[in-house]
C-alpha cells in the first residue's frame, strides 16, 4: 500500500460527523421601567377645596395624589413619610401657616399655590388663580416637578388660552404615544426603548408632532398633552 492509501486509513469516519456548533439565542431585551408619575400632596385649611383640587388632579395621567392635609404640626412628618415631588397649596394661608409650611416642607420641594391674594402667596414655584382648569393645574404640576417656575404674564388677569388650538385628532396614533411619553418627562432615548423604535425615528415623530400642533418646543408639547387629556392608546 502506497503512502496515499495509508493516509486515508487515519481519517475519522464520515458516517457520524461532529454536530455543527449552535448559535446562542439572543439575549432578551432589558425591561424598560415605566415612567413614574409625579407625586403630589395637597395642603389647605379648607377641606372642601382640598378635595376639589384632588379631584382635578386624579383624572390626569402621569400624576399620583399622595393625599391631602391641613396645615399643622403633623404636616412635616406626613411629607417626609409620603415623599411628594410637588406640593399644591390652597390659599389663602395665614402668616403663621406659611411660616410653618416653609419650616416643615423638605428643602427644594416645589410649591404651587392655588387661589389667594398676592400677599398670601409666599415663596412658591408658581401661583394659579382659583379659576384654574384641571389641564392648567396638571401642566403646572408637571413643570414644577421638572424644576420650572411659573411666571404670570404682565397685565394678564385671566388664564391664557391653550398653547395650541389644533385638535389631537390631527396626530397619528404613534405621535400620540410619543406625546404621552414626552409629557411624562421621558427623553427621546427612553421613548425609543418604550416603543421599540430607533431614537432617530422618535426624533422625527417629535418634530412632526410639534409642526402639526404649531408648538415651539417639548415643554409646550407637555402642557398641550395635559390640557387636552392625551392618553396613550390602550
Amino acid at each position: 500500500m502506497d503512502e496515499r492509501h495509508a493516509a486515508l486509513h487515519v481519517l475519522p469516519p464520515l458516517d457520524d460527523p461532529a454536530p455543527l456548533p449552535e448559535h446562542p439565542e439572543p439575549a432578551p431585551a432589558p425591561a424598560v421601567e415605566a415612567a413614574r408619575p409625579v407625586r403630589v400632596h395637597i395642603v389647605g385649611a379648607d377641606p372642601l377645596a382640598r378635595v376639589g383640587i384632588r379631584t382635578l388632579l386624579e383624572g390626569h395621567p402621569g400624576i399620583t395624589v399622595t393625599g391631602e392635609s391641613a396645615p399643622g404640626p403633623q404636616l412635616g412628618l406626613i411629607l417626609r413619610s409620603l415623599c411628594p415631588q410637588v406640593l399644591v397649596v390652597h390659599g389663602p394661608l395665614t402668616a403663621e401657616q406659611r411660616a410653618r409650611l416653609a419650616q416643615e416642607a423638605p428643602d427644594g420641594l416645589p410649591v404651587l399655590v392655588v387661589g389667594g391674594e398676592d400677599e398670601d402667596r409666599g415663596p412658591a414655584h408658581g401661583h394659579l388663580p382659583g379659576t384654574t382648569t384641571a389641564g392648567q393645574l396638571a401642566a403646572a404640576v408637571v413643570l414644577a416637578a421638572a424644576g420650572y417656575t411659573l411666571v404670570p404674564a404682565e397685565g394678564r388677569s385671566h388664564p391664557r388660552a391653550r398653547v395650541s388650538s389644533i385638535s389631537p385628532d390631527e396626530l397619528t396614533q404613534r405621535e400620540c404615544e410619543v406625546l404621552e411619553l414626552l409629557a411624562r418627562g421621558q427623553s427621546n432615548g427612553e421613548i425609543a426603548r418604550s416603543l421599540t423604535l430607533s431614537e432617530h425615528t422618535v426624533k422625527t415623530h417629535v418634530q412632526n408632532m410639534l409642526h402639526k400642533l404649531r408648538l415651539p418646543n417639548r415643554v409646550h408639547a407637555a402642557i398641550y398633552a395635559f390640557e387636552t387629556g392625551v392618553r396613550r392608546p390602550v
